[in-house]
């Protein structure tokens, strides 16, 4: 399997570090630094798509110092960043977030948590590139990328949100919203993702069935057919097939 991502964990405890590299290095490309001055170096050779920041590293340069130099610079300031730290007070879970980090995990934490934190970032960042990729291949045609369809936008991504919600539009419904024809639409996602538009809008609905299934406010069946699946079998094996577990199992894990 190709690893699209690449995370730097920033951790001074080998044990854990080790650890969390074994875990994540399944589905990620993963590169380890144990105090700033790795960090910064990992940073600058390899450009990461996600970093998992430790606050309390070495001095000089500590989480929160490392945290700032990376937010207020612009090559990296774009990217996203988890802390992880024993640091349990608001007040330094504020400042983590208000410097600029995308969430705060208190050890000791959950592995899975982690890999969820992780999987629903670059998914979202998987869901940005295909908005843009797309756009770009169709930026000759400005009813794609602009028009505006009784006030609502229209991109592929936008569109695809509210089929997630709606059951009943459809491939052609998509490309027709987007002035293409269904056999260009899917040429250019097949080429691109190595999926179909029916898969990846599937994917986009698993996503957000395990959104909610860690909220657990809803039961399975009310998920099913929230999100547009009209066999509540025929969703639970979708969502096995890409979470390792049956809806009810997984959700069951959140108690």
């Amino acid at each position: 399997m190709k690893k699209t991502y690449r995370v730097l964990i920033v951790e001074d405890s080998r044990i854990l570090r080790l650890s969390l590299a074994e875990i994540l290095s399944e589905e990620y490309e993963v590169i380890t630094a144990v105090d700033g001055k790795e960090a910064l170096a990992a940073v600058q050779q390899h450009m990461p798509d996600i970093i998992l920041l430790d606050l309390m590293l070495p001095l000089p340069l500590d989480g929160f110092s490392l945290l700032r130099l990376f937010k207020n610079n612009l090559e990296t300031a774009v990217i996203p960043v988890i802390i992880m730290s024993a640091l349990s007070s608001e007040d330094k879970i504020m400042e983590g977030l208000e410097l600029g980090a995308n969430d705060y995990l208190v050890k000791p934490f959950k592995s899975k948590e982690l890999v969820l934190k992780i999987r629903n970032i670059t998914d979202l960042m998987h869901r940005r590139n295909l908005k843009s990729e797309i756009e770009k291949n169709f930026s000759n045609q400005p009813s794609f990328a602009s028009s505006q369809i009784d006030g609502t936008d229209n991109s592929f991504e936008s569109i695809v949100e509210r089929l997630a919600e709606d059951s009943h539009m459809t491939i052609p419904e998509i490309a027709r919203k987007l002035s293409v024809s269904v056999s260009r639409l899917e040429r250019l996602i097949k080429h691109k993702y190595r999926v179909t538009p029916k898969q990846y809008i599937t994917n986009v609905k698993l996503q957000k069935a395990e959104i909610l299934l860690r909220q657990r406010n809803s039961t399975v069946k009310e998920i099913s057919y929230q999100l547009g699946f009209n066999s509540v079998a025929y969703f639970c094996q979708c969502f096995k097939k890409k979470y390792g577990k049956p809806p009810r199992v997984y959700s069951a894990d959140f108690i």
